[in-house]
Protein backbone atom coordinates (compact mmCIF):
# COMPACT_ATOMS: atom_id res chain seq x y z
CA UNK A 1 0.00 0.00 0.00
CA UNK A 2 2.89 2.57 0.76
CA UNK A 3 4.27 1.81 -2.24
CA UNK A 4 1.30 2.78 -4.57
CA UNK A 5 1.20 5.91 -2.56
CA UNK A 6 4.82 6.78 -3.08
CA UNK A 7 4.34 5.94 -6.79
CA UNK A 8 1.19 8.14 -7.43
CA UNK A 9 3.16 11.01 -5.24
CA UNK A 10 6.41 10.69 -7.98
CA UNK A 11 3.79 10.53 -10.59
CA UNK A 12 2.20 13.84 -9.38
CA UNK A 13 5.02 15.31 -8.35
CA UNK A 14 6.55 14.62 -12.17
CA UNK A 15 3.13 15.70 -13.79
CA UNK A 16 3.12 19.13 -11.89
CA UNK A 17 5.21 21.23 -14.20
CA UNK A 18 3.63 19.59 -17.40
CA UNK A 19 0.17 20.71 -15.90
CA UNK A 20 1.65 24.49 -14.73
CA UNK A 21 3.34 24.83 -18.15
CA UNK A 22 0.24 24.09 -20.05
CA UNK A 23 -2.33 25.75 -17.77
CA UNK A 24 -0.07 28.87 -18.65
CA UNK A 25 -0.20 28.17 -22.31
CA UNK A 26 -3.21 28.80 -22.61
CA UNK A 27 -3.34 32.10 -20.59
CA UNK A 28 -1.88 33.81 -23.62
CA UNK A 29 -3.84 31.28 -26.62
CA UNK A 30 -6.88 33.54 -27.52
CA UNK A 31 -9.38 33.36 -30.24
CA UNK A 32 -9.73 37.12 -31.92
CA UNK A 33 -12.54 37.89 -33.76
CA UNK A 34 -11.81 41.86 -34.02
CA UNK A 35 -10.71 43.70 -37.67
CA UNK A 36 -7.69 42.25 -39.57
CA UNK A 37 -4.37 44.28 -40.25
CA UNK A 38 -4.08 46.56 -43.26
CA UNK A 39 -3.19 44.12 -45.86
CA UNK A 40 -1.58 46.30 -48.45
CA UNK A 41 -0.08 45.79 -52.31
CA UNK A 42 3.62 45.81 -53.89
CA UNK A 43 2.74 48.60 -55.67
CA UNK A 44 0.72 50.57 -53.06
CA UNK A 45 4.05 50.34 -50.70
CA UNK A 46 6.38 51.01 -53.52
CA UNK A 47 4.83 54.54 -54.43
CA UNK A 48 4.86 55.55 -50.63
CA UNK A 49 8.54 54.66 -49.92
CA UNK A 50 11.29 57.01 -50.20
CA UNK A 51 14.40 56.57 -51.56
CA UNK A 52 16.23 56.73 -47.54
CA UNK A 53 12.96 55.78 -45.96
CA UNK A 54 11.77 52.75 -44.57
CA UNK A 55 7.71 51.67 -44.18
CA UNK A 56 6.61 48.77 -42.30
CA UNK A 57 3.88 46.53 -44.58
CA UNK A 58 2.28 43.97 -44.38
CA UNK A 59 1.69 41.97 -47.99
CA UNK A 60 -0.28 38.76 -49.53
CA UNK A 61 1.29 37.17 -52.16
CA UNK A 62 3.61 34.11 -52.77
CA UNK A 63 7.47 33.95 -53.39
CA UNK A 64 7.86 33.10 -57.00
CA UNK A 65 11.51 32.25 -56.49
CA UNK A 66 14.90 32.36 -55.06
CA UNK A 67 17.31 34.72 -55.85
CA UNK A 68 20.39 33.95 -53.09
CA UNK A 69 20.25 32.25 -49.82
CA UNK A 70 17.93 34.40 -47.85
CA UNK A 71 16.71 36.76 -51.15
CA UNK A 72 13.52 35.93 -52.60
CA UNK A 73 11.25 37.30 -55.34
CA UNK A 74 8.02 38.06 -53.48
CA UNK A 75 4.95 38.32 -56.15
CA UNK A 76 1.20 39.82 -55.92
CA UNK A 77 -1.72 41.02 -58.28
CA UNK A 78 0.05 44.50 -58.30
CA UNK A 79 3.58 43.99 -58.66
CA UNK A 80 7.04 42.26 -57.35
CA UNK A 81 9.67 42.91 -54.90
CA UNK A 82 12.83 41.65 -53.53
CA UNK A 83 12.50 40.48 -49.69
CA UNK A 84 15.16 39.11 -47.36
CA UNK A 85 13.85 36.72 -45.03
CA UNK A 86 15.75 36.58 -41.26
CA UNK A 87 17.55 33.65 -40.23
CA UNK A 88 14.72 33.18 -37.35
CA UNK A 89 11.75 32.81 -39.69
CA UNK A 90 11.11 29.12 -39.58
CA UNK A 91 7.82 27.59 -41.08
CA UNK A 92 6.29 24.22 -40.29
CA UNK A 93 5.63 22.90 -43.59
CA UNK A 94 7.72 23.32 -46.93
CA UNK A 95 6.33 25.88 -48.92
CA UNK A 96 6.89 26.27 -53.07
CA UNK A 97 5.90 29.25 -55.78
CA UNK A 98 2.03 28.48 -55.52
CA UNK A 99 1.92 28.88 -51.43
CA UNK A 100 -0.02 31.69 -50.38
CA UNK A 101 1.74 34.28 -47.63
CA UNK A 102 1.15 36.84 -45.56
CA UNK A 103 4.54 38.53 -44.62
CA UNK A 104 5.27 41.03 -42.28
CA UNK A 105 7.82 43.20 -42.14
CA UNK A 106 9.85 46.30 -43.34
CA UNK A 107 9.93 47.63 -46.85
CA UNK A 108 13.26 49.79 -47.35
CA UNK A 109 13.90 52.19 -50.02
CA UNK A 110 16.62 52.65 -52.37
CA UNK A 111 17.42 51.94 -55.96
CA UNK A 112 16.14 48.24 -55.62
CA UNK A 113 13.51 48.82 -52.36
CA UNK A 114 13.22 45.44 -50.41
CA UNK A 115 11.33 44.27 -47.75
CA UNK A 116 13.29 42.81 -44.60
CA UNK A 117 10.49 40.17 -43.60
CA UNK A 118 10.24 39.58 -39.86
CA UNK A 119 7.45 37.16 -40.02
CA UNK A 120 5.35 35.02 -42.74
CA UNK A 121 1.98 33.47 -41.85
CA UNK A 122 1.05 30.83 -44.28
CA UNK A 123 -2.47 31.45 -45.38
Amino acid sequence: MLKKTIIGLTAAIIMLPTLALAKNHEKHSINYTGPAMNVTTVAENLENVGRFSELNVVLEGKLIHQISGDKYMFADDSGQVVVELDDDIKLPVAIDNNTKLRIFGELEGGSTPEVEVKHIKLL
